[in-house]
């Protein structure tokens, strides 16, 4: 059955939409020409319905969504194709609804107005969810839409009782283009009605940002949002009202961080672009946390987790740095799979211009150049031509590089330090936490490196000051995965 080619040749489409969160939207149709009825349906004196559901916010069928017949106790689940079929129906007056996460995710509740069903014949039936455009117009006023025509919506739960998280509030951060071409940061928040959802209307068309969520003190992971057809950015979340437990560890500066903990569990598998597993790719929590390498079938499992929405960092040597989204809950455990893309190509330039300060500014480098503390290494005085993170390390006269003792590694260490010589290392802003001695030269490369900070004890920034270890020396390195879209050079 081609629902493309055959709407003309079919019943009405249903175009149905009646309550998206909150907002009533009409429930027209779109006329047709009527079919002749096929066979009757086995049962004698009963009826059936047949069709395809569209998702006209994505422009592609929806699948396994749920179709009830109300108050028959008929249902079908559709297809890969969207395609249901549902027989013995009794005849009379019934409405159709459909069930689906897309659906809860945009607070749509689909519902057909009554539909005659005739003993004896199988109807055809396409239902629609309403597109982009319309759900954007129904949920913004003029005012919103003409700041910008897009919107970001979803609903919020609790992810051990599946219930309206009440109370939370939604932040996304994307960057804005101004007309001469400069951009900044913006920040636009909502938050999350009685029945768990939110809407954040006036977006640009192209919008890629990120977003979180916050609910009590607790914060959830910063996941991606992106508009990809110009109107509607969807991104559901869970959030717990509280964390089931709370570690905190006070540094000898009298500093106290605190760590969320819990009983949520993900397990996975790494893979590459081919679909092979991949072994000993490093896995973490977001923002820090438990770290897990991949076995060699690509498997891993992170225990103790806090419950809602998450983000998974993924880095191996080779293949470019991965964050995915994960949902985790107390009562089951988080199940994905990883697919890892190749490393990023080697610059082939590192030329300091207009296009790379602005990307050092934003992640806040240049500020703390020009502050006076600590050492900072960009451009060429970078060599990314060394075998190792480590090699490229020996440029800092405060740090020495010496082998671990198995002829194949090597640990950096502090010259200025009078106790253990300790280092701290930051990727991409995220404290690193190091399985082995020197591992950090498994995962970054220095064909990848953007710019490096480095600081002795109390030179230490806060943000890169982790509890306990404020003695330490601390390494911060910036790579292509963090700042590439900015500093991708062209060809002479």
């Amino acid at each position: 059955m081609k629902h493309a080619t055959s709407l003309s040749n079919r019943a009405p489409r249903w175009v149905i939409a009646v309550a998206v969160v909150g907002v009533c939207v009409a429930a027209p149709f779109v006329a047709a020409h009527a079919q002749t009825p096929a066979p009757a349906p086995a049962a004698t004196g009963l009826s059936a319905v047949k069709g395809v559901v569209m998702d006209s916010v994505h422009n592609g069928p929806l699948a396994n969504a749920n179709v009830i017949v109300e108050a028959t106790g008929r249902s079908a689940m559709t297809n890969a194709d969207g395609q249901y079929l549902i027989d013995s129906i009794p005849p009379g007056q019934h409405r159709i609804m459909v069930l689906h996460p897309l659906l809860d995710t945009l607070g749509i509740q689909m519902r057909t107005p009554a539909y005659p069903f005739v003993a004896g014949r199988t109807h055809d039936l396409d239902l629609t969810v309403p597109g982009g455009e319309r759900l954007a117009n129904a949920l913004c006023n003029s005012v919103w839409r003409s700041r910008g025509p897009a919107v970001l919506v979803g609903f919020v739960r609790d992810p051990d009782t599946n219930g309206p998280a009440i109370g939370s509030k939604v932040s996304l951060v994307y960057q804005e283009t101004d007309i001469i071409g400069r951009k900044r940061p913006i920040v636009r928040e909502a938050p999350v009605d009685s029945g768990g959802f939110y809407r954040i209307c006036g977006l640009p068309a192209d919008m890629s940002g990120k977003v979180q969520v916050f609910r009590n003190g607790v914060s959830s992971g910063e996941v991606p949002a992106e508009v990809t057809n110009g109107f509607v950015a969807l991104r559901a979340f869970s959030i717990v009202a509280q964390h089931q437990a709370i570690v905190e560890v006070k540094s000898d500066s009298g500093k106290t961080k605190r760590y969320a903990k819990g009983s949520a569990r993900v397990v996975g598998k790494v893979l590459d672009k081919r679909g092979q597993p991949l072994r000993d790719a490093r896995v973490m929590l977001q923002g820090g946390g438990t770290v897990a390498l991949t076995k060699p079938n690509g498997e891993f499992v992170l225990d103790s987790l806090p419950s809602g929405t998450q983000a998974l960092d993924i880095r191996k040597l080779g293949y470019a740095a991965t964050e995915v989204p994960v949902e985790l809950s107390s009562n089951t455990p988080a199940s994905t799979t990883i697919t890892m893309s190749d490393a990023v190509p080697v610059l082939e330039t590192m030329r300091v211009e207009a296009a790379q300060d602005k990307a050092l500014s934003d992640i806040g480098y240049l500020q703390r150049k020009q502050s006076g503390m600590g050492r900072f290494y960009d451009g060429k005085q970078i060599n990314h031509e060394s075998i190792s993170f480590s090699d490229v390390m020996r440029m800092d006269p405060g740090l020495r590089v010496q082998p671990t003792g198995d002829g194949r590694t090597y640990v950096i260490t502090d010259t200025r330090s009078a106790s253990n010589g300790c280092v701290n290392f930051y990727v991409d802003g995220t404290l690193w936490q190091p399985m082995t001695p020197g591992d950090i030269d498994s995962y970054v490369q220095p064909a990848e490196l953007v710019a490096v900070e480095v600081y002795h004890g109390s030179e230490t920034p806060p943000q890169y000051s982790p509890p306990g270890q404020s003695g330490c020396a601390t390494i911060v390195a910036w790579t292509v995965a963090k700042v590439r879209p900015q500093t991708r050079s062209k060809k002479p």
